[in-house]
Protein backbone atom coordinates (compact mmCIF):
# COMPACT_ATOMS: atom_id res chain seq x y z
CA UNK A 1 0.00 0.00 0.00
CA UNK A 2 2.80 2.32 0.90
CA UNK A 3 4.48 1.55 -2.40
CA UNK A 4 1.47 2.70 -4.29
CA UNK A 5 1.36 5.96 -2.39
CA UNK A 6 5.05 6.52 -2.96
CA UNK A 7 4.68 5.77 -6.57
CA UNK A 8 1.76 8.14 -6.70
CA UNK A 9 3.76 10.85 -5.00
CA UNK A 10 6.61 10.29 -7.42
CA UNK A 11 4.21 10.88 -10.26
CA UNK A 12 2.62 13.93 -8.63
CA UNK A 13 5.92 15.42 -7.70
CA UNK A 14 7.21 15.28 -11.27
CA UNK A 15 8.14 18.91 -12.06
CA UNK A 16 6.85 18.63 -15.53
CA UNK A 17 3.51 17.29 -14.62
CA UNK A 18 3.10 19.76 -11.74
CA UNK A 19 3.35 22.67 -14.03
CA UNK A 20 0.18 21.65 -15.87
CA UNK A 21 0.75 24.23 -18.52
CA UNK A 22 2.18 22.09 -21.30
CA UNK A 23 5.69 23.47 -21.03
CA UNK A 24 7.04 20.08 -22.03
CA UNK A 25 5.71 20.76 -25.57
CA UNK A 26 7.54 24.05 -26.04
CA UNK A 27 10.39 24.21 -28.50
CA UNK A 28 13.72 24.01 -26.71
CA UNK A 29 12.36 22.18 -23.73
CA UNK A 30 14.19 18.91 -23.06
CA UNK A 31 10.95 17.08 -23.48
CA UNK A 32 9.81 18.86 -26.72
CA UNK A 33 9.35 16.71 -29.77
CA UNK A 34 8.44 18.62 -32.97
CA UNK A 35 5.40 17.37 -34.84
CA UNK A 36 6.31 16.10 -38.28
CA UNK A 37 5.31 18.52 -41.16
CA UNK A 38 4.19 21.43 -38.92
CA UNK A 39 7.06 23.91 -39.64
CA UNK A 40 7.32 23.18 -43.37
CA UNK A 41 3.57 23.90 -43.76
CA UNK A 42 3.86 27.43 -42.31
CA UNK A 43 6.95 28.21 -44.40
CA UNK A 44 5.21 27.05 -47.57
CA UNK A 45 2.21 29.30 -46.96
CA UNK A 46 4.51 32.28 -46.40
CA UNK A 47 6.35 31.62 -49.65
CA UNK A 48 3.10 31.41 -51.61
CA UNK A 49 1.87 34.67 -50.07
CA UNK A 50 5.16 36.38 -50.89
CA UNK A 51 5.01 35.16 -54.49
CA UNK A 52 1.44 36.44 -54.88
CA UNK A 53 2.46 39.82 -53.54
CA UNK A 54 5.42 40.00 -55.96
CA UNK A 55 3.25 39.09 -58.94
CA UNK A 56 0.66 41.65 -57.88
CA UNK A 57 3.35 44.32 -57.56
CA UNK A 58 4.80 43.51 -60.98
CA UNK A 59 1.36 43.63 -62.59
CA UNK A 60 0.66 46.95 -60.89
CA UNK A 61 3.93 48.39 -62.20
CA UNK A 62 3.11 47.19 -65.71
CA UNK A 63 -0.33 48.77 -65.55
CA UNK A 64 1.11 52.04 -64.25
CA UNK A 65 3.74 52.03 -67.01
CA UNK A 66 1.09 51.48 -69.67
CA UNK A 67 -1.04 54.25 -68.22
CA UNK A 68 2.01 56.53 -68.22
CA UNK A 69 2.74 55.84 -71.89
CA UNK A 70 -0.89 56.39 -72.86
CA UNK A 71 -0.98 59.61 -70.86
CA UNK A 72 2.16 60.92 -72.55
CA UNK A 73 0.73 60.04 -75.96
CA UNK A 74 -2.58 61.71 -75.21
CA UNK A 75 -0.75 64.76 -73.84
CA UNK A 76 1.20 65.10 -77.09
CA UNK A 77 -2.00 64.75 -79.10
CA UNK A 78 -3.67 67.36 -76.92
CA UNK A 79 -0.81 69.82 -77.40
CA UNK A 80 -0.89 69.23 -81.15
CA UNK A 81 -4.64 69.81 -81.28
CA UNK A 82 -4.25 72.86 -79.09
CA UNK A 83 -1.69 74.33 -81.51
CA UNK A 84 -3.90 73.58 -84.51
CA UNK A 85 -6.86 75.15 -82.77
CA UNK A 86 -4.83 78.25 -81.98
CA UNK A 87 -3.65 78.58 -85.59
CA UNK A 88 -7.15 78.11 -86.96
CA UNK A 89 -8.51 80.63 -84.48
CA UNK A 90 -5.94 83.22 -85.59
CA UNK A 91 -6.73 82.63 -89.26
CA UNK A 92 -10.44 82.80 -88.60
CA UNK A 93 -9.97 86.02 -86.65
CA UNK A 94 -8.02 87.55 -89.53
CA UNK A 95 -10.70 86.56 -92.02
CA UNK A 96 -13.45 87.91 -89.79
CA UNK A 97 -11.55 91.16 -89.49
CA UNK A 98 -11.17 91.21 -93.25
CA UNK A 99 -14.90 90.74 -93.69
CA UNK A 100 -15.50 93.71 -91.44
CA UNK A 101 -12.72 95.93 -92.81
CA UNK A 102 -12.86 95.30 -96.56
CA UNK A 103 -15.90 96.62 -98.37
CA UNK A 104 -17.59 94.69 -101.13
CA UNK A 105 -15.39 94.47 -104.21
CA UNK A 106 -12.16 94.74 -102.22
CA UNK A 107 -9.74 91.83 -101.73
CA UNK A 108 -8.03 91.14 -98.42
CA UNK A 109 -4.38 90.08 -98.17
CA UNK A 110 -1.88 90.38 -95.32
CA UNK A 111 -3.85 92.97 -93.29
CA UNK A 112 -4.48 95.13 -96.38
CA UNK A 113 -7.48 95.65 -98.64
CA UNK A 114 -6.94 95.88 -102.41
CA UNK A 115 -9.29 97.23 -105.06
CA UNK A 116 -8.60 96.25 -108.67
CA UNK A 117 -10.20 99.03 -110.69
CA UNK A 118 -11.26 98.52 -114.31
CA UNK A 119 -11.80 102.23 -114.99
CA UNK A 120 -9.48 103.55 -117.70
CA UNK A 121 -7.64 106.66 -116.52
CA UNK A 122 -4.37 108.48 -116.73
CA UNK A 123 -1.88 107.77 -113.96
CA UNK A 124 -2.58 111.04 -112.11
CA UNK A 125 -6.33 110.47 -112.37
CA UNK A 126 -5.89 106.97 -110.96
CA UNK A 127 -3.79 108.33 -108.13
CA UNK A 128 -6.43 110.90 -107.22
CA UNK A 129 -9.27 108.38 -107.48
CA UNK A 130 -7.46 106.08 -105.06
CA UNK A 131 -7.09 108.88 -102.54
CA UNK A 132 -10.79 109.74 -102.85
CA UNK A 133 -11.55 106.10 -102.00
CA UNK A 134 -9.51 106.34 -98.81
CA UNK A 135 -6.43 104.53 -100.11
CA UNK A 136 -3.54 105.05 -102.51
CA UNK A 137 -2.03 103.44 -105.59
CA UNK A 138 -0.35 100.22 -104.56
CA UNK A 139 3.16 100.31 -103.11
CA UNK A 140 4.85 96.95 -103.69
CA UNK A 141 7.34 95.93 -101.03
CA UNK A 142 7.77 92.16 -101.38
CA UNK A 143 7.77 89.23 -103.77
CA UNK A 144 4.71 87.86 -101.96
CA UNK A 145 2.77 91.04 -102.66
CA UNK A 146 3.85 91.09 -106.32
CA UNK A 147 2.74 87.46 -106.69
CA UNK A 148 -0.59 88.27 -105.05
CA UNK A 149 -1.22 91.19 -107.43
CA UNK A 150 -0.24 89.11 -110.45
CA UNK A 151 -2.75 86.43 -109.44
CA UNK A 152 -5.62 88.95 -109.39
CA UNK A 153 -4.97 91.11 -112.47
CA UNK A 154 -6.06 88.48 -115.03
CA UNK A 155 -3.37 89.62 -117.45
CA UNK A 156 -4.57 93.25 -117.47
CA UNK A 157 -2.14 96.12 -117.13
CA UNK A 158 -2.61 98.09 -113.91
CA UNK A 159 -1.07 101.34 -112.79
CA UNK A 160 1.02 101.09 -109.62
CA UNK A 161 2.06 103.92 -107.31
CA UNK A 162 5.54 104.45 -108.80
CA UNK A 163 6.84 107.35 -110.94
CA UNK A 164 9.90 109.44 -111.81
CA UNK A 165 8.04 112.58 -112.91
CA UNK A 166 10.11 114.92 -110.73
CA UNK A 167 13.56 113.64 -111.64
CA UNK A 168 14.20 111.26 -114.52
CA UNK A 169 15.58 107.97 -113.24
CA UNK A 170 14.74 108.67 -109.60
CA UNK A 171 11.71 106.49 -109.01
CA UNK A 172 9.48 107.36 -106.06
CA UNK A 173 6.40 105.71 -104.63
CA UNK A 174 3.30 107.80 -103.97
CA UNK A 175 4.36 108.20 -100.33
CA UNK A 176 7.70 109.68 -101.59
CA UNK A 177 9.69 106.58 -100.55
CA UNK A 178 12.53 105.98 -103.05
CA UNK A 179 12.28 102.69 -104.92
CA UNK A 180 15.81 101.88 -103.81
CA UNK A 181 14.64 101.73 -100.20
CA UNK A 182 11.84 99.19 -100.64
CA UNK A 183 14.31 96.43 -101.48
CA UNK A 184 12.46 94.86 -104.43
CA UNK A 185 12.19 95.65 -108.15
CA UNK A 186 10.40 93.71 -110.87
CA UNK A 187 11.29 95.57 -114.07
CA UNK A 188 10.79 93.58 -117.27
CA UNK A 189 13.96 92.34 -118.99
CA UNK A 190 13.81 91.75 -122.76
CA UNK A 191 15.55 88.96 -124.58
CA UNK A 192 17.66 91.51 -126.51
CA UNK A 193 19.22 92.65 -123.23
CA UNK A 194 17.31 95.92 -122.99
CA UNK A 195 15.29 96.32 -119.84
CA UNK A 196 12.61 98.51 -118.37
CA UNK A 197 12.48 101.33 -117.52
CA UNK A 198 13.69 102.73 -120.85
CA UNK A 199 11.80 106.08 -121.01
CA UNK A 200 10.55 105.35 -124.53
CA UNK A 201 9.50 108.65 -126.18
CA UNK A 202 8.43 107.80 -129.72
CA UNK A 203 4.71 108.14 -128.91
CA UNK A 204 4.99 110.64 -126.08
CA UNK A 205 7.84 113.13 -126.33
CA UNK A 206 7.82 113.55 -122.55
CA UNK A 207 8.86 109.93 -122.22
CA UNK A 208 7.62 107.32 -119.77
CA UNK A 209 7.49 108.48 -116.18
CA UNK A 210 4.88 106.18 -114.62
CA UNK A 211 5.05 102.49 -113.77
CA UNK A 212 2.51 99.75 -114.39
CA UNK A 213 2.25 96.02 -114.10
CA UNK A 214 2.94 94.12 -117.32
CA UNK A 215 0.31 92.87 -119.73
CA UNK A 216 -1.24 89.81 -121.30
CA UNK A 217 1.81 89.15 -123.47
CA UNK A 218 4.59 89.23 -120.93
CA UNK A 219 2.50 88.73 -117.80
CA UNK A 220 1.74 91.05 -114.90
CA UNK A 221 4.48 89.63 -112.70
CA UNK A 222 6.80 92.34 -114.06
CA UNK A 223 6.80 96.16 -114.31
CA UNK A 224 6.87 98.45 -117.32
CA UNK A 225 7.39 102.19 -117.50
CA UNK A 226 4.73 103.97 -119.57
CA UNK A 227 3.50 107.42 -120.49
CA UNK A 228 1.52 108.90 -117.61
CA UNK A 229 -0.93 110.36 -120.15
CA UNK A 230 -2.26 107.05 -121.43
CA UNK A 231 -6.01 106.73 -121.04
CA UNK A 232 -8.87 104.73 -122.51
CA UNK A 233 -8.95 106.60 -125.84
CA UNK A 234 -5.26 106.09 -126.55
CA UNK A 235 -3.22 103.06 -127.52
CA UNK A 236 -1.19 101.92 -124.57
CA UNK A 237 2.54 102.38 -124.92
CA UNK A 238 3.18 99.36 -122.71
CA UNK A 239 1.34 97.13 -125.17
CA UNK A 240 2.46 98.93 -128.31
CA UNK A 241 6.16 98.86 -127.53
CA UNK A 242 6.16 95.13 -126.75
CA UNK A 243 3.98 94.36 -129.79
CA UNK A 244 6.33 96.15 -132.18
CA UNK A 245 9.39 94.49 -130.65
CA UNK A 246 7.80 91.05 -131.01
CA UNK A 247 5.71 91.42 -134.16
CA UNK A 248 2.38 91.43 -132.34
CA UNK A 249 -0.67 93.57 -133.02
CA UNK A 250 -0.94 96.61 -130.72
CA UNK A 251 -3.53 96.59 -127.96
CA UNK A 252 -5.39 99.31 -126.12
CA UNK A 253 -4.66 101.16 -122.89
CA UNK A 254 -3.32 100.90 -119.42
CA UNK A 255 -6.44 99.16 -118.23
CA UNK A 256 -6.86 99.98 -114.61
CA UNK A 257 -5.35 100.82 -111.27
CA UNK A 258 -4.88 99.02 -108.00
CA UNK A 259 -6.03 100.85 -104.90
CA UNK A 260 -4.65 99.76 -101.59
CA UNK A 261 -5.89 100.53 -98.10
CA UNK A 262 -3.59 99.76 -95.16
CA UNK A 263 -4.63 98.91 -91.60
Amino acid sequence: MDYVIYADEVILSDPVRKSGNGDSHKKGHPGFTPQPGAAPSVSRRFQILLAVLCVTLICSLCVLGTIGVLYASKSNQFESLKTQHSNLSERLTEHLKACKRCAEGWVFNEKKCYFFSTDLMKWTQSRDRCVSMGGHLVIITSQEEQTFLDSHTEGMTHWIGLNDMKTEGRWLWVDNTPLSQTGVEFWFKRSDGKSEPDNWSEQDSSGEDCAALGNGYIGTHVWLDASCEICSTHLGVAYNKFAMDNGLAPQRNIDSAIVIMDF
